[in-house]
């Protein structure tokens, strides 16, 4: 789970952008005009080439198959009317479980998001878990 004291800031000025390249979740920042203004390392590592391109270039028109899932015009719509949300979502991007925090600031929205461990990962974790108990 990605958590993070967004709720001490109040403007894009007062966030602590170099605190944001240390966590290990995905960190964006955008303006009102869904602009993208900031992605941390850990997203840019995980959209590979796109990452710090995406500085300035809006999110609904370089991921028009958001615009169209309903979860994401959720989280827009919230965000919007300073709603903080909270959505768990198969990216359309990259097919992976992602939970998704949006939060609005006095002049820009914050979201993280998290991958979110799929089946297979979450049932190899528990049999290495039990594993370890056998040998005891």
């Amino acid at each position: 789970m990605h958590k993070f004291p967004i709720t001490e800031y109040k403007k894009f000025t007062d966030l602590p952008f170099d605190k944001f390249n240390t966590l290990k979740f995905s960190v964006y920042i955008l303006d009102f005009d869904w602009n993208y203004r900031f992605v941390n390392d850990f997203a840019e590592k995980n959209l590979g080439a796109r990452g710090k391109d995406l500085v300035g270039k809006n999110m609904w028109t370089e991921f028009p198959e958001l615009a169209v899932d309903p979860s994401f015009n959720l989280l827009r719509k919230n965000t919007e009317q300073k709603i903080t949300t909270n959505i768990i979502v198969t990216s359309p991007i990259n097919g992976k479980r992602l939970n998704i925090t949006g939060y609005q600031l006095e002049d820009c929205y914050y979201f993280s998001a998290s991958i979110l461990p799929d089946k297979e990962d979450l049932l190899d974790e528990l049999r290495n878990e039990l594993g370890k108990y056998k040998n005891l």
